[in-house]
């Protein structure tokens, strides 16, 4: 350290290294206190339109496949006419088709801080994660417009059932086609529906049917979805109770619930039939913890449905939340508030078994999770060949939990055929009562891509990292600063020191007296001036007291 014999000059480095580690632990704690990587992070995984997240939200990145497993139907002719007791089904697949998501017609809704958006969902096939061809591969599988007939006309009067019956077998309409995977999924002519088409269009505006065109692209591009942006904080940056969470859905067509479940905004809204409050499974809720619960939604469910945290794990060297979707969320209760509206007019479907007639033109439709897995074991009675496994068919979302980000998922339901009471209809007899398997599908987000990954990466891990390096080394750079200051306040040399003698006395302070002494000895004294002389100190007044 630099000694002064001059006061001032003491006085001016104690006042300058004061003033610097006051400034540098200033802001050392102003760094610390207002946490900026956090506020860079909520700025850059916030929807504006200057945000990162906003240009990846756009066209998100993420690839997003649905893997489509079909049941095919090799006994029916057995089954009909009774030689066997039981529908043998086979799983083919998968044919896996690769959804691409774009957002457009984006508004911005400052005054209530939400978001206006229409997505668009197209569905490429993806040839090499497939079995083979859905345009030459074929199935027979129940046709579900004659069926939902057949199980209508069993509310009807006998002379109009009796009218239907007659007008299928001259359209000579039978329970099971055989088609290509691809006409099943995305649409064959069908004489009872294109003959609806002509006479009702108001109810049937379509003359083709396919099982995976209704449920995945049916209004695909009119839909109009209203979305809440980050969650409203008091000053504290406490989140306002009631406020709604960040990126839930706030109404779909203008619609806060599902008004076929009659839902009503002030006399009956509750978990069955609302909308509002849920994520459309794009943008997921940020800050959870393992006590929380949130709902998906997508038109196809025609519910919502809740995931539930599971476990904590590593994904990637990701913290990570995996939350399972719930084993109940297909049982109805009439007197349970959370699933009565799925029991029409007082009925409810058997366990495990979701009711969605009146998202499908009130065809009998219904999902439950793959080969009837957590629904009413009578369903199974009926089949060979399916076989419910948790380990293969259980619904997974694992999610980053502070950034809402979607490490892996899967979501893995089926589409059913609710057949009913049957009148007057001999071919469909042995079909009276029974649940058919259509198909199965799995929503999975395999891997996020790379763009992605850094993001997470960086806002979770580089950032705080960078962040504490840098308030560590000014409130250290500070505290040496201070210390330093300290020193000059409370030490300084004896007067009438020459500098040469200031000099060896701090390094005598430093430790280094063996050093200094050697120097003073071998200082020759005919080298010194003679008025020099009679200063210099003897060897006593190198010993310094510290």
């Amino acid at each position: 350290m630099k000694l002064f014999t001059n006061k001032t000059q003491r006085n001016a480095k104690l006042l300058r290294c004061a003033a610097i580690g006051m400034t540098l632990i200033f802001f050392g704690a102003a760094i610390f206190m207002t946490n900026p990587s956090k506020l860079i992070g909520d700025w850059q995984i916030s929807l504006g339109p200057s945000t990162l997240l906003y240009k990846l939200w756009l066209f998100p990145p993420l690839d997003v496949y649905i893997t489509v497993y079909m049941f095919n139907y090799t006994n029916v002719d057995a089954f009909i006419d009774g030689t066997d007791a039981k529908l043998k089904v086979e799983e083919v697949g998968p044919y896996v088709y690769q959804e691409v998501l774009s957002n457009h017609n984006v508004t911005l809704n400052y005054h209530n801080n939400t978001i206006t958006y229409t997505p668009r969902r197209e569905y490429i096939f993806v040839p090499e994660r497939s079995v083979g061809d859905p345009k030459v591969d074929r199935i027979r599988a129940p046709n579900i417009p004659y069926m939902g007939v057949s199980t209508q006309a069993a509310s009807l009067s006998m002379f109009a059932a009796l009218g239907l019956s007659a007008l299928a077998k001259r359209l000579n309409a039978q329970p099971m086609l055989e088609v290509t995977v691809h006409d099943y999924m995305w649409g064959y002519e069908d004489h009872l529906v294109h003959l609806a088409s002509k006479f009702v269009p108001s109810l049937i505006d379509f003359s083709s049917f396919g099982i995976m065109e209704k449920l995945f692209r049916e209004g695909n591009e009119s839909n109009v979805v209203n979305m809440h942006l980050v969650e409203p904080k008091d000053r504290h940056g406490v989140k306002l109770p009631g406020a709604p969470r960040a990126y839930s859905l706030n109404s779909v067509n203008y619609e806060r619930g599902f008004k076929r479940w009659e839902y009503d905004e002030a006399t009956n809204g509750t978990h069955c039939n609302r909308i509002w409050g849920s994520h459309d499974a794009t943008l997921f809720p940020r800050d959870m913890n393992e006590h929380d619960t949130f709902y998906m939604y997508r038109r196809t469910f025609c519910r919502l449905l809740p995931m539930r945290f599971n476990r904590t794990l590593t994904f990637k060297g990701l913290d990570a939340y995996e939350y399972v979707m719930d084993p109940k969320i297909f049982d109805s209760e009439l007197h349970s508030p959370n699933s009565s509206c799925f029991c029409k007019n007082n009925q409810c479907l058997k366990r495990g078994v979701g009711n969605v007639s009146p998202c499908y033109y009130n065809m009998p439709l219904a999902i439950t999770y793959p080969h009837f897995m957590h629904a009413d074991p009578t369903l199974l009675r009926a089949f060979e060949g399916l076989n419910p496994d948790e380990s293969r068919f259980t619904s997974t979302v694992m999610l980053q939990p502070q950034l809402g980000v979607p490490l892996h998922v899967h979501v893995r339901l089926q589409a059913n055929q609710v057949v009913g009471n049957i009148k007057f209809n001999r071919l469909m007899e042995p079909f009276e009562n029974l649940v058919l398997p259509l198909l199965w599908v799995d929503l999975t987000i395999e891997n996020l891509p790379v763009s992605l990954q850094l993001l997470t990466h960086a806002l979770k891990y580089a950032l705080p990292i960078l962040q504490l390096v840098i308030v560590a080394s000014l409130l250290l750079g500070g505290l040496y600063q201070l210390i330093a200051a300290f020193l000059l306040c409370f030490w300084s040399p004896p007067a009438g020191l020459h500098k040469a003698e200031l000099g060896e006395k701090s390094i005598n302070v430093l430790g280094n007296l063996t050093l200094a002494t050697s120097l003073h000895k071998a200082a020759s004294p005919e080298c010194v001036p003679p008025e020099a002389q009679k200063l210099l100190p003897n060897d006593d007044a190198y010993r310094l007291e510290v």
